[in-house]
């Protein structure tokens, strides 16, 4: 019997070292947090919830305003770890590394920014198995579809 050692797929960087499928959400510096939410599929419409480790939480943070045009937070929540849960929708817009930001508003003055980054995969690259907390809700048109009626150029 042949020993098929190193014919495993593995996908590390998609979980973390107990196996996990959690979004990880980083503090990069004072008020700025990075939001690592795994791989996506182009034109997919998404909701996210994403836990912000802020030891303030309770005092009222905001969503600021404008929205962003493919990321933009529908609801904040304090968890009962005292956290900040951020719901939000994102476009998954375009292919590989996909980078959107959303901006809270402190309950003192300032802002907090959480940053999410995603890899988006290519029409027909497969379907990613989606981290916990993300849910699809809905697929936008594709604009080059081949259902197309245009006929060319004569």
């Amino acid at each position: 019997m042949e020993d098929d050692k190193g014919h495993h797929v593995h996908f590390s960087e998609d979980t973390d070292a107990m196996g996990n499928t959690a979004i990880t959400v980083k503090e990069k510096t004072e008020g700025e947090f990075e939001a690592h939410v795994g791989f996506l599929q182009i034109n997919h419409r998404y909701h996210i919830d994403i836990t912000v480790p802020v030891k303030d939480a309770d005092d009222g943070y905001k969503i600021a305003e404008p929205h962003g045009v493919y990321c933009h937070a529908l609801e904040l929540q304090v968890t009962e770890s005292g956290a900040l849960q951020v719901s939000f929708e994102l476009l998954a817009h375009k292919e590989k590394l996909l980078r959107e930001k959303i901006h809270l508003l402190k309950p003192t003055e300032g802002q907090l920014i959480v940053t999410i980054l995603a890899r988006v995969l290519g029409k027909g690259k497969g379907t990613p198995m989606l981290r916990d907390n993300i849910k699809c809700v809905g697929i936008d048109a594709d604009d080059e579809s081949e259902a197309s009626d245009w006929q060319g150029f004569s």
